[in-house]
Parts: C-alpha cells; structure tokens; sequence
C-alpha cells in the first residue's frame, strides 16, 4: 500500500517555489513504503499528516485511517509527552534525538518501549517548520539504537519532507536516473562509498563505484525496464556485506522516471550470524566427544574456527599440578605446533599467568607480548603468530589449564570478539572437565569387567583358542563374558566353552555377570549344556535381589581319535557358527529362551560334528548389532566374513572380528562385544 499524503488541496504546486516536484512526490512515496523502520509526519496540532506502513503496522490501523486523525484519538495508550516533544521541535528548530516513550498500541500491548527521533519538517517558503517527521522503532533495551543520525546545527537550507527522510534515515538511500547518473544520495550511503556527497551527483554509477558496477548495473537497467522491484540482494564488497533493495520511481505520466535504491550496512550482523554458525558446529562437536582426546580434536578441528584463530591449542595442569603440558592433535592444521613446548605452572610465560590469575590475557600485536616476554621472541619469529589469546579453562570452577588462539594477522579483539572466545573455551572447558570424569568412570568399569572375564585362557590340546573383549564407549561396566574351563580329569577332560551377556549395564548387571559366570562353572562341570542353563536360571529367578536377564551360549568339547563333538545349547543367545577348514559356513541355530526372565523356560540342546580345522565361533549381540551406514552389522555379514578368511586360526578370526565392526559402525561403539573361537588342530590330546 503507498503511504497516505495531504489531500491534493493541501499539496503544493509542481511548480511552486520549495514544493514537491512530481518525481519527489513519487520518491518520497517509494521512500516511505520501503524504509525498513516506521516514519510518521505530524503537523502542530499532533495530526499526522504522513505514514509508511511500517509505521501503520506498529499503530495497527492502516495508513488512511491514520491521515487528519490526532495522535491522542488513535493511539490513547501513548503518553501526552510526545506532544511536548514535537511542540518543542517546532518551536526551536532543532531536532530531538532517541526519545523513548512507553505506551501501548492495538498492535502492540503491553508497555513497549518506543525510541524515537523528531525532526523539524519546513514548508514552502516557510520561516518556521511546519511539521514534525518521527522516526521511530521499538526496543528492546534501555541501551538500543535506533541508528538516525543527527542533523547539522548550522544547516542553512531548509529541509522538505523528502530530505529530511533521505539524510536521515538509519539506511543509505541513493536516486539514480534512468541513465544510472546519481541524481541525489544521503550521507550515510556516501561514506560506505567512501566518497563525498558532491562526487556522486551526475556521475554515473560505473565512474563511482567501478569494482560493482558489472553487478549494480545489470540490476538497476533490468528495474528501469521492466519497473519490477528487487528487494534484499546480498552482496560483499571490501570487506563489508551490504543488503539492497531497488525500486522504480515513476514520474508525472506513470513512466519509471528514476530508480530508488535503499542500502542496509549487514556486515556485523553477518558476523554474528556466522560466529553463532560456528560456536553450533562447535558445540555440536563437543557434544559428540567422549574422551578428553575427543575434546582436544573437536577444539583443534572446529574450535579454532569458531574463535576465528588460525591456530589453537589445549594445555591442561599435569597430575601434580606443577607443569602445563600441551595435549597431541591428529589434526593437520590448526594444531599447535611442537615448538608450543609445555611450562611450568610457576614460569614467566602468559599461560602460566593465565593459570595463575584465572583472567584471560589478549595480545593484539604480538610485538606487545614480546616486550612483556623477550624470551618468546624466537617463538614468535618461528610461528609467524601476529596475536595470542589466552583463556584460562574452567571445568568446575578452578582453572585446570588454559586454551590459546594464535592468529595471523593483528586481531582488535574488541567485546564482542572477546565474547566469543571466552564462550569457546567455556564450552572446551566444561566438556574437558565432562571427558576426564567420563574417562575415569570409564577405566574404572574397563577394570572391573577385566576382574569378571578369565585373567588367561586355558591351553587345550589339540584345540587353539583365542577371544577378543571390547568395551563400549558407556563410561558404566557392561555385561558381556565369557569362559573357557576343564570338566573331568586325565583322558576323559572335556571342555565347556561359555559366553554370554546380562541385561544392561552398571553394579547390578557386574553382580549378574559374575553370578552366572561362576553359576556355569558348577552346573556345566556336573549336567549337559541344557541342564547347566536350566540351573542358572532357576538361580536368577529365585534369588529376588536379581532384577536381569541374560543371554548365554554353552559348548561341552569331547574330542575322540583326532575328531570332536560338541554338545551346544543356547539362551535365547546369537546362533554358534562354525566355519569348516573350506571355508563354508554353517549356523548353528538352537531353540531357548532368555534366563532369568520367565517362570519357565524351554532350553533345546545340538550336537555338532568338528573335524580338523573346523572353528567353533561364539559372540554377544555387540558384534551383529553394531549400527552403521546400511543398518545393522548383522549375521549375514559376519558369515561373509568368516567365508573370505584365508583360514580359520581364532586368533584371526577374533582379531578380524574387531576390527570390521569397528571399521563398520558409525559414531563411538554403543555396546561392549566378546567373541570366543576354538578350533580343532587334529592333534591328539
């Protein structure tokens, strides 16, 4: 909607002295409607006279409904101050810059906070001016800016409507003709042009600004033809980013008598949007790292960035808090280099002041931090560093160590890149803290599932054994096991082969595992495979301080002239596999339900046939459901993978395992996972 002007009674001549020319009433309306903050013209009598629609969205009543009305009629929530604002204005002749009110309107209730600036509006060959034009925005602070300059004191012309919009309005406003030659451009505008006022007028475009005027040109020539509006077009040039809109300016006859072009400075908030980018991905980073490792990587590969820095390091206090070492990156850039050799806490060196005084410490030229250290001044020469910030890194409240950026280029640090940098090595700081209490949790649980599992396997003749045990990335134990040992004596030992998994993780799950490895010691020395699990169950199920289930594959090895039979039964566990010396692959299904969980379960029990070189496989569910890019793992990809090995020593085969679920699953390993292979030499006991 266009903006609402006098009546054409009130309106002057075309051709009066100081009136509107046709063009300026058509620019003015297209400045009006497009200015990105609210405009209002009101007269003496605090009538408005003009409204863009900005400014009719904020009031909530369209911009004819607001023409000849009294401010005090249409907005009654706005205080009677602003009446003494504008009497003010017209009576002396100056403006009044960032004037705040409090008052609601339809469109905003509540008590918002409006900040204005008045200025004085002359009309034809007046004396005195005749009308106030506010303009005005809500904000949110008591600190806010609205960004409308003040006028000159000493301005000697008098200033129409349409050049007090254009010289101050918080965006640069340029007129142009249809020959691209400037015909009027405000201040602001001019100074991002980095010329005067005066170099612009009848000079075309491509003679001020040659560098954009391949881009500008084809714009502007496509709205001088078609009249079609282009609003918010990006575009970045020395070093700023500037947000434009272009608008046709029709004149008397309706033909596009001139082109408007409204420019809004992004740069800083480009800027902040792209730091904010940056500390997401960052912090997206750190939530994804585990370990302490994990964290320096993350600060090293997406922390610098966020910091803007060229190079950043982690140093943390040793355990004796007596020396700050650097922590090693994998990464290839972005990492300290090895000459950012350790200190001792106690040492003349801005990462040990920082440690020391808890403040962080921001060298804009490293010239400065030279003359504060000349021992630095190798370093400085061997890095190449221009800046250094040092922020001390805070876990739970003491400073542990101290996180640093070194830049290429002198850096002004100003707040709001101070902001920054500080919120990096919080969030470093924190997650570090996060990882070393993860790790410590960790490697206590990794001792504790070693104390459950044998300390060694045993040695049986003419059978090779090998296992493989690793630990999920859960910082609490896990419930895999499993356990090799000898049932009889003399030339009738057999063996029982074990493996299985307890629900969950923690004390409780530890307790189980524990419990049902012991429990199968004793049942599977004196019962079938069968019985040896129907006994552990009954074990879980009456003991009421036993809240878990487990999966659990037993295997009872007889070996007779060179040959082997196994008795195997199941759990409700993964299927056995046993992969024969050809290289073909058989699954060895049998039928029971998980212990522990029913009041009665029903446990099936097979015999299988080894010759020599065949290799009894048995694993938990960590191996096949193991996530990555096409699901699961799986059993099919574990017998594909059994079927390519060259032979079935268990050494390998565990050791291959391993290393193609690790290989396979995506992000950190969510479960722990055991595998035990046996396999049949031929050789007599």
């Amino acid at each position: 909607m266009r903006p609402q002007l006098p009546d054409t009674a009130s309106r002057r001549s075309p051709t009066s002295a100081g009136g509107f020319r046709g063009i300026d009433l058509a620019l003015l309306e297209t400045v009006l409607v497009h200015l990105p903050v609210a405009v209002s013209v009101l007269d003496a009598d605090l009538r408005f006279v003009l409204v863009n629609q900005r400014a009719a969205d904020i009031n909530g009543h369209t911009p004819a409904e607001h023409v000849g009305r009294l401010v005090a009629d249409l907005l009654p929530g706005i205080p009677e101050s602003i009446g003494a604002v504008v009497r003010r204005v017209l009576a002396t002749g100056e403006p009044a810059i960032d004037v705040d009110i409090v008052g609601p309107t339809p469109a905003r209730p509540g008590a918002p906070r409006w900040r204005g600036s008045y200025y004085p509006v002359y009309g034809a060959a007046a004396a005195a001016p005749t009308s106030v034009a506010v303009i005005f925005d809500e904000v949110d602070s008591p600190d806010a800016h609205v960004g409308v300059g003040e006028l000159a004191a000493d301005r000697a012309t008098s200033l129409g409507v349409l050049d007090t919009l254009i010289d101050n309005a918080p965006v640069g406003i340029a007129v142009l003709d249809t020959e691209l030659r400037y015909l009027r451009i405000n201040p602001i505008l001019a100074a991002w042009n980095e010329k005067p006022v005066a170099a612009h007028l009848g000079r075309r475009l491509r003679e001020v600004l040659p560098n954009v005027a391949d881009l500008l040109e084809g714009v502007l020539n496509e709205v001088a033809t078609t009249g079609r509006t282009v609003r918010d077009m990006e575009m970045s040039y020395a070093g700023n980013t500037w947000l434009s809109s272009y608008f046709a300016v029709p004149g008397a006859s309706g033909e596009i008598a001139a082109l408007a072009i409204l420019v809004t400075d992004v740069t800083a908030r480009r800027r902040g949007e792209g730091r904010a980018r940056r500390l997401q991905r960052f912090t997206a980073a750190l939530a994804q790292a585990l370990t302490v490792a994990d964290v320096v990587e993350a600060v090293v590969a997406t922390g610098v960035r966020a910091a803007g820095a060229d190079v950043a390091g982690v140093a943390l206090l040793d355990e004796r808090g007596t020396r700050i070492d650097f922590l090693p990156s994998t990464a290839t850039t972005g990492g300290p280099p090895s000459r950012w050799a350790g200190v001792d806490r106690d040492a003349d060196h801005p990462i040990a002041e920082a440690l020391r005084t808890g403040e962080a410490i921001f060298y804009p030229a490293v010239d400065a931090l030279v003359s504060r250290y000349p021992h630095l001044t190798a370093t400085r020469d061997q890095t190449g560093d221009r800046a250094l910030a040092v922020i001390p890194l805070r876990g739970r409240g003491t400073a542990t160590g101290a996180l640093t950026f070194a830049f290429r280029r002198e850096q002004p640090f100003d707040a709001e890149h101070r902001d920054v940098l500080t919120a990096v090595s919080g969030l470093a700081g924190q997650a570090l803290a996060r990882a070393q209490l993860y790790q410590r949790e960790h490697e206590t649980a990794v001792r504790l599932q070693r104390s459950l599992l044998p300390t060694r396997l045993p040695r049986i003749p003419g059978v090779d054994v090998a296992a493989a045990y690793v630990t999920g990335d859960a910082a609490e134990v896990g419930g895999d096991f499993y356990d090799v040992f000898p049932v009889g004596a003399g030339a009738d030992t057999e063996w029982v082969a074990v493996i299985g998994d307890v629900a969950g993780r923690g004390v409780n799950a530890a307790s189980v595992t524990g419990l049902a490895r012991h429990t199968l010691r004793v049942t599977a020395a004196l019962a079938p495979p069968a019985e040896a699990l129907r006994a552990l169950h009954e074990r879980l199920t009456a003991d009421p301080d036993v809240d878990r289930f487990v999966t659990v594959a037993c295997a009872r090895l007889r070996q007779r002239d060179g040959a082997a039979t196994v008795d195997l039964a199941s759990g409700g566990h993964p299927p056995a596999l046993v992969r024969r010396a050809d290289g073909h692959v058989d699954v060895i299904s049998v039928r029971g339900v998980i212990l522990g969980a029913f009041p009665e379960v029903r446990l099936g029990q097979s015999t299988v046939e080894l010759r020599p070189g065949d290799t009894l496989v048995l694993y938990t569910d960590g191996v096949i459901e193991a996530r990555g890019p096409e699901g699961l793992f799986g059993q099919e990809r574990l017998v594909r993978l059994l079927e390519d090995l060259p032979g079935g020593d268990p050494t390998t085969v565990v050791g291959r395992i391993r290393e193609e679920v690790a290989a396979y699953q995506r992000g950190p390993q969510a479960d722990d996972l055991a595998v035990l292979a046996l396999r049949l030499t031929g050789e007599r006991p």
